[in-house]
């Protein structure tokens, strides 16, 4: 499917939203609440293969140093710890949305909105296990996980009616 941003616009729209978005975090938990998978889904759907480079750029940033993570942090110790897994996971939820189609109604866009905020609970919650945190914690995150799929879906439901 042709893709509504330009690989070269797609990547840097999408690094520089991922940018803007690392101050504006809610630490409620072991993991904060982000705009990034929000960011991500988007990416993804409209930007195709560019936005999952613009991720990856953007975690590039982030293993150099850069403040451009959540709370403004930076560098491989950021990447680590509990937030570890959601990183791994957000090219990857990217790449989910990609699966995208103007054409879908509503519900198959929530449908995979949500599926790509689960690969990312699922792998989240995986390396927080495995350093041994309590997963249960990452209840806290599932509002927000429902409210930016909401506004996810309602955007890109927009973006596929004026495509038709």
């Amino acid at each position: 499917m042709k893709r509504l941003l330009s690989p070269l616009w797609g990547g840097l729209i999408t690094a520089a939203a991922l940018c803007l978005a690392a101050p504006l975090s809610l630490e409620l938990g072991p993991v904060p609440i982000t705009l990034q998978s929000l960011i991500v889904c988007l990416a993804g759907a409209l930007a195709g293969g560019a936005g999952v480079l613009g991720v990856l750029g953007w975690l590039s940033l982030a293993a150099l140093g850069l403040p451009v993570l959540a709370g403004m942090r930076g560098g491989l110790l950021a990447m680590g710890g509990y937030s570890a897994g959601f990183i791994v996971a957000l090219p990857l939820a990217a790449r989910l949305a990609m699966r995208w189609q103007p054409s879908w109604n509503w519900r198959q866009t929530l449908l995979l909105v949500l599926g790509c905020h689960a690969l990312l609970l699922a792998l989240g919650g995986a390396f927080i296990a495995l350093r041994g945190g309590d997963v249960a914690t990452l209840a806290v995150l599932l509002p927000g996980a429902g409210v930016k799929a909401a506004v996810a879906t309602l955007v890109l439901w927009l973006v596929g009616r004026r495509a038709a």
